[in-house]
């Protein structure tokens, strides 16, 4: 069944992002607060301005939301908490954005913050100082690499595809300064690196780790009062909740044949794509999935560079989830604010080459909910 769009159009107004990483001296509080205050900046905001606002966080105490918001000002704004895996921040976006398109407000914030439960301590080999870790989830990465070794056998598809795909992150990570890695890697580097689950070494997989998001989005007939660039509305806002059927590529499908519909736009009007790339085998399996190009044939289509930034289809510009990061209460919305800025010609040396017009968002949270938006200029 499909979802209806809204009748009032909504755009995203601007966004701000503390950068990914580990942090143990720094409490949630401070990333929340930056990252909320440089999506004012970039909106041409103030707090006051705000009418309502989502938190999505996975790991904070009770009541996360409104500690932020309180620090920003006691304005009286409702503040609401969404925890949903690693979808949370889609989740926080939709509840603003639905607010907005509802009509019960005109102007929404949806953040997203997230800190460790424990850290991880090891010893640097240079200095020997304490130095902490960004934790794997080991046991995700056993079921994907049980995906990539079916992959590779049902399909042709080779190691050096799925390495591919951690190439390209970490490079368009480089150009990343919200990036929590910045430091390019080989093929050789990804083929060499730590074993975690055959045959996925440490560089195909995404660490967990922390830092803050916010995204602000506004009714479109006022936002011209707030600032004069681009501001891509919002054309879809799909979700899907488990089918039954395979809780990653199936469930994609069908948000995004609901996504697509909503918009009325199909994969071959995309301009560029952010998808849940917890390990390189996701991002091929999401290629398929959402159509950029016909089942089993994802090797081939990173391997040919269209998903590149300088490719047909550019995917994580940002560096995704390997790269960029997975704090989970932000990444969805630092996904938003990649294509916002991208949008708007603000993307740095990672710049798409002709700024996108139609860009699409991809989280899956746990394996039991999906969430696509699609903004376009």
């Amino acid at each position: 069944m499909g979802e209806k769009r809204p009748s009032r159009e909504v755009v995203v107004l601007g966004a701000g992002l503390y950068r990914y990483g580990i942090y143990p001296e720094v409490p949630y509080v401070d990333m929340g607060v930056t990252a909320c205050q440089r999506a004012l900046e970039d909106s041409g905001l103030e707090w006051q301005d705000i009418e309502v606002g989502y938190c999505a966080n996975t790991n904070l105490p009770n009541a996360a939301g409104h500690i932020i918001a309180g620090m920003m000002g006691a304005t009286g704004i409702t503040m609401t908490n969404v925890e949903n895996a690693s979808a949370s921040g889609n989740a926080a976006f939709r509840e603003a954005y639905l607010a907005v398109a509802a009509g019960a407000h005109d102007v929404a914030i949806a953040i997203g913050v997230d800190k460790l439960r424990s850290y991880r301590e090891t010893t640097s080999s240079e200095d020997k100082q304490p130095v902490v870790k960004a934790p794997i989830n080991t046991g995700m990465m056993r079921g994907f690499a049980q995906r990539a070794r079916e992959h590779m056998a049902r399909y042709g598809t080779t190691i050096d595809q799925l390495a591919m795909v951690s190439v390209k992150s970490h490079r368009n990570a480089s150009f990343n300064p919200y990036a929590h890695f910045q430091t390019p890697v080989t093929l050789e580097e990804v083929h060499r690196a730590r074993m975690v689950a055959e045959p996925l070494t440490v560089l195909h997989c995404c660490p967990w780790d922390e830092g803050g998001a916010a995204v602000i989005l506004c009714a479109a007939e006022i936002a011209p009062r707030f600032n004069s660039k681009p501001c891509p509305g919002v054309l879809a806002s799909a979700c899907t909740g488990y089918t039954g059927a395979d809780p990653l590529v199936e469930l994609t499908q069908v948000t995004a044949y609901k996504a697509y519909e909503m918009a009325g736009l199909g994969p071959e009007d995309l301009d560029m794509v952010e998808v849940h790339d917890a390990a390189t085998i996701e991002e091929i399996l999401y290629y398929e999935a959402l159509g950029l190009c016909a089942m089993g044939e994802g090797g081939r289509l990173i391997e040919s560079g269209a998903t590149e930034i300088t490719g047909r289809i550019p995917v994580n510009s940002s560096g995704g989830l390997i790269s960029m990061g997975h704090p989970i209460g932000p990444t969805g919305l630092g996904q938003l604010a990649e294509i916002l800025w991208q949008m708007r010609g603000q993307a740095g040396e990672r710049q798409i080459n002709q700024s996108p017009r139609n860009g699409l968002a991809h989280m899956v949270g746990a394996g039991g909910v999906c969430f696509i938006h699609i903004l376009g200029l």
